[in-house]
Formats: C-alpha cells, sequence, structure tokens
C-alpha cells in the first residue's frame, strides 16, 4: 500500500493507500459530488491506518474530495493515475522521512523568494497571492537553504537532529 501527499488546509499530510482507495471509489461508480462522501473517505482513510485528528476532519474531507475529483478527471479523460516515486534517502522511502519546510501562513507576504530560489518545485504560489507548500517531498533532505532567503522568515524546518533516527545506526 502507497503512500501519497495532499495539502489539508496549507499543511501536507501523508496518507497511505489513497490510490486503492481511489481506485475502489471509482469503480464502484461513485461520484466525487456524492452526498456525504467526503466523511466517508475521511473513514475510508482512518480504516487504512492514516492518523486524522478529530478536529481536522472537515480540512481533511475537503482535501480527499479535491484530490478525489482529480483523480476521477484523470479518469475520465483515459489517464491511470500513477503514485508519485519520490525515491529514497539513505535506503528509506523518501516520504518516510518529515523533512520538509513550514510556512507561517501570517508572516508569509507572498514575496516569491523561495519560489524562484528552489529549484526542486517544492513552493508554489497560492489565489490569494501567498505561498503554499506543494510537493514537500520534493525538498532535499537536509537542506533548508529556502528559509534563508526568505525576507519574512516565514519558512521553517524541523531541527536537523530529527535526521538522526533515519540514519543506520543513528549519528
Amino acid at each position: 500500500m502507497g503512500h501519497r501527499q495532499i495539502l489539508v488546509g496549507r499543511r501536507p499530510a501523508a496518507i497511505q493507500g489513497l490510490d486503492e482507495m481511489f481506485d475502489e471509489l471509482y469503480e464502484q461508480g461513485r461520484h466525487p459530488n456524492d452526498p456525504g462522501l467526503g466523511r466517508e473517505l475521511v473513514e475510508q482513510a482512518r480504516q487504512r491506518r492514516n492518523y486524522i485528528p478529530r478536529p481536522a476532519e472537515d480540512d481533511f474531507a475537503q482535501a480527499l474530495l479535491r484530490e478525489y475529483r482529480k483523480y476521477v478527471e484523470q479518469r475520465m479523460c483515459g489517464c491511470h493515475p500513477q503514485a508519485v516515486d519520490y525515491g529514497t534517502w539513505r535506503g528509506r522511502p523518501r516520504e518516510h522521512i518529515p523533512w520538509f519546510p513550514t510556512l507561517a501562513e501570517d508572516l508569509c507576504d507572498g514575496c516569491g523568494a523561495c519560489i524562484e530560489f528552489c529549484s526542486f518545485g517544492v513552493f508554489e504560489s497560492t489565489e490569494d497571492g501567498k505561498v503554499t507548500v506543494l510537493e514537500p517531498f520534493n525538498c532535499q533532505v537536509g537542506c533548508s537553504s529556502c528559509a534563508n532567503v526568505c525576507p519574512p522568515r516565514a519558512i521553517t524546518f524541523p531541527p536537523r537532529s530529527m535526521l538522526d533516527a533515519f540514519r543506520p545506526g543513528g549519528r
């Protein structure tokens, strides 16, 4: 069962088994506008061992419905959406390494310095003139240089020491 990254609000979340879940719903003829489908998606995600906090259920339901709409559109065009292969870092699947930028929405002024700087497609402009983390697992593990080019200092990363848990033998 693969992982797929989605944006829930402005925060990335890795969802396990999402492609399989979408395949099943599509084969059942479920439409993204079916009443109650958002809540059903949240429950199905939980059954696939995904942690979804109760206070964030509405945000997850909206995000899962948005992603299912995209999935249905692709399938209707004759495409079969494929899970993204983010590669590995020191032998572990990249999506298992929680190294990616977090943007403070209240600090971001939409200058786009991070978008211009990062050549890996991590960031994207939003409709409201801010920036969001579009592809967090495209971020290079251990790199935090975009935080240094952000004038309002809206970008943060986890402490580098967190990476020790993912290195063979610790440090």
